[in-house]
């Protein structure tokens, strides 16, 4: 699984919402065989008239993950619900990839860690008040009993950052969360970098940031051995 981090070039026009605010996670699917965020956003943008994109996750054929929209932002997901919810979808029209269900179970058990959700507060487009539709395509009863099993969840980061974050030492769990789920901002990886310099680092990781030459582990190396706690 990548992540593919385009919440630098989505636009937006809903407002905001605190992350407390987010009571449910809303799966979805494209009901198209293929698809993208470049791919919808022009029926979201001239046909609907959304100034706002509907999904804050869009999960590819292949597994990856376009990241579209922080939390915090309100998107045009389901009508009347969107502002207490998070919203994921999984692109395809009722058949989906083993690469995909894999993905979904990572990142919704993520944002349910995050957001401090069960399996029950996870429904399909079509289990939402006042909804009339086919989406997600999928028995959500199967989903919520994938999810509701055990407790491993996956971070906001590539496999080879969490494989190095185990041999690292967090100053507290909060710390880690905020870490892990900031690293492929690219504004948050400045402040990680700035503040750690700052705080004693050597000065050539501002250049490897410049150059695109530092490594999202260097990233998180950093915030650890420097303690830096970034605000999302």
């Amino acid at each position: 699984m990548v992540i593919i981090d385009i919440r630098n070039v989505t636009p937006r026009t809903n407002g905001t919402r605190k992350e407390s605010a987010i009571k449910k996670i809303a799966r979805h699917h494209s009901a198209t065989p293929t698809g993208s965020w470049e791919a919808f956003w022009p029926y979201w943008n001239k046909t609907k008239g959304w100034g706002t994109g509907g999904y804050h996750e869009i999960i590819l054929r292949n597994g990856d993950v376009q990241l579209c929209y922080d939390p915090v932002e309100i998107t045009n997901g389901i009508g009347n619900h969107n502002t207490n919810t998070y919203h994921i979808c999984v692109v395809g029209d009722g058949s989906f990839t083993d690469a995909q269900e894999k993905t979904f179970d990572e990142r919704c058990k993520l944002a349910m860690k995050r957001f401090g959700l069960l399996a029950t507060d996870v429904l399909g487009h079509n289990e939402f008040s006042g909804t009339s539709t086919s989406c997600p395509g999928i028995n959500m009863t199967l989903v919520r009993a994938r999810l509701g099993n055990g407790n491993n969840v996956a971070a906001d980061v590539p496999a080879s950052v969490k494989k190095e974050a185990v041999e690292l030492k967090f100053s507290s769990p909060t710390l880690r969360t905020e870490t892990e789920t900031s690293l492929l901002s690219k504004a948050h990886r400045q402040i990680i970098v700035t503040a750690a310099v700052k705080a004693g680092a050597n000065s050539s990781w501002t250049d490897k940031l410049g150059n695109n030459t530092i490594t999202d582990a260097d990233v998180l190396g950093l915030a650890v051995k420097y303690t830096v706690a970034v605000n999302k």
